[in-house]
């Protein structure tokens, strides 16, 4: 073969390439956005949430 590694070998690198990137997300996610600004609070501890009102339609001018 002219590229000296395997087509298995190809696949193989790939799998674990992504597997790699996988885990690296997942522990960021886990352990790394702790400390992020708008981190989720799973526990409920007393933190609120306001929610804003959407604007409100101009109002339509009167047709003669």
């Amino acid at each position: 073969m002219r590229g000296g590694g395997r087509v298995s070998d190809r696949v193989l690198g790939i799998a674990l390439g992504i597997l790699l990137g996988l885990a690296v997300i997942i522990v960021f996610l886990l352990l790394g956005s702790r400390n992020t600004i708008d981190e989720p609070s799973l526990s409920g501890g007393g933190t609120t949430q306001s929610q804003t009102q959407p604007a409100a339609p101009p109002n339509k001018a009167n047709k003669p």
